[in-house]
């Protein structure tokens, strides 16, 4: 190869290379991080009423689940219902159809069992609520299944837990 080229236009070329810029001063920093900040406060300001707006619309109000529902919607709401059967009858699924039919919202019926998973039998039917809000719904279960007791117990972690005894018995429709 020969070492030695012709002459052309790229060897009157500056040698120097890279960016010729003048320096950026702290005040064109600050410029410049302010119309960053001032630039996300805009999209987030424009999504958040985009987002209002669309929520509060018609169109959209059966696809949008509401965050905040109406207290008449959450007062409306019936407690969760628990039947366990004590009596060894085997009657829990069948009494837990008649709330379930009475209107009630009944998440399980099963055979009440103690830590070993062995069937315990109770002699007494008892409506037991964790608090004494839901002492109107207790009271109305009692009576659609032949009025036993309602006591407040922390036993159950459900809401409403009807614990049927040996004494228990359908009742007729």
């Amino acid at each position: 190869m020969p070492k030695n080229f012709p002459i052309d236009e790229f060897d009157s070329a500056i040698s120097g290379g890279g960016r010729h810029r003048a320096a950026r001063t702290a005040k064109d920093q600050v410029r410049e991080w302010l119309r960053v900040v001032v630039a996300a406060a805009v999209i987030s300001v424009g999504g958040y009423l985009s987002l209002s707006f669309i929520g509060q619309s018609s169109v959209f109000a059966g696809y949008i689940p509401s965050i905040n529902p109406s207290p008449a919607a959450s007062t409306q709401a019936l407690p969760e219902v628990s039947v366990l059967d004590g009596g060894g009858a085997e009657l829990g699924a069948a009494a837990g159809q008649v709330l379930r039919d009475a209107g009630f919202n009944v998440t399980g019926a099963s055979v009440l069992v103690d830590s070993d998973s062995k069937p315990i039998a109770t002699a007494d039917t008892v409506v037991l609520i964790t608090d004494e809000i839901f002492s109107a719904e207790a009271t109305a279960i009692a009576n659609k299944i032949g009025n036993p007791k309602v006591m407040i117990s922390t036993q159950f972690p459900g809401p409403i837990t009807v614990v049927l005894g040996a004494d228990y018995v359908l009742p007729a429709e």
